[in-house]
């Protein structure tokens, strides 16, 4: 009995010591190694606190020497097991584009996964939006689960403000729409835009298609209702998209300038 009460009131050390002799360096090169094969990643201000407890100043990934998405302050705790198996599993907050973000994450070198809810994030702040050519205002929120090179996102947005999106040519008229519901899909360098519904006073859109190492290849399904039909201005632009009354088709294709 007195060596299992020694054992006992050992183990809350025993764990107490991993986390204190586990070096930042180490916590670092993790989270680098796990994300690091599809990004650039940069891990500013990492430090541990009390007992499992970290913070980080910034998590930035980058493509192409270019921004994709930056989060801020973070604050995690880790699980003490992990870190036996050099893992991190963390339970994670911080701050991104403006809103907020929670989430677990569990990273490894030999692989990754995350759920990650982000709350009022900023369309004008997005990265990802700025490199796409996609400038508006509002809030947007939504859910990122990511597995190694396999994910899905889910967002929307309600009184969100979009100005019109001129690529290859073709022009995207966002500006008629206040409400947006989107699901993508990720596997590696492929994104699947399962559906993306746009809605507007009196106007609907649905856009879909693939987008293949940041080439895109979509069709928005645009469906105005009568006071847009009975619009000169209106249908002069859209006359050559024209499928039927009241339903027209715009084809988006080229090189996103990512």
């Amino acid at each position: 009995m007195k060596k299992i009460l020694i054992i006992l009131f050992s183990l809350p050390a025993v764990f107490w010591a991993i986390w204190f002799v586990f070096p930042e360096t180490s916590i670092q090169t993790i989270i680098e190694d796990s994300l690091g094969r599809e990004f650039d990643t940069q891990v500013k201000g990492l430090r541990k606190g009390l007992f499992y407890n970290l913070h980080i100043d910034r998590l930035r990934l980058e493509h192409a020497g270019k921004e994709v998405i930056s989060l801020d302050d973070i604050d995690a705790h880790v699980n003490p097991l992990s870190l036996l198996l050099l893992r991190l599993n963390l339970t994670t907050d911080g701050k991104v584009s403006g809103g907020t973000i929670s989430g677990k994450m569990d990273l490894s070198k030999g692989g990754m996964h995350m759920r990650l809810d982000v709350k009022k994030a900023d369309i004008s702040e997005i990265s990802l939006f700025r490199l796409a050519g996609i400038q508006g205002r509002g809030a947007i929120s939504g859910r990122f689960i990511m597995t190694d090179e396999t994910g899905h996102i889910e967002f929307f947005a309600d009184n969100a403000l979009f100005e019109p999106f001129v690529f290859s040519e073709t022009n995207v008229p966002l500006n008629l729409f206040n409400g947006i519901k989107g699901a993508i899909d990720i596997k590696g360098n492929i994104l699947n835009i399962v559906s993306i519904a746009l809605e507007g006073r009196d106007i609907y859109a649905r856009v879909k298609g693939v987008i293949r190492d940041t080439v895109m290849d979509l069709n928005m399904e645009l469906m105005p209702g009568r006071s847009f039909n009975e619009n000169p201005f209106f249908l002069a632009g859209l006359e050559k998209y024209k499928i039927s009354p009241g339903y027209y088709m715009i084809h988006v294709r080229g090189n996103l300038p990512i």
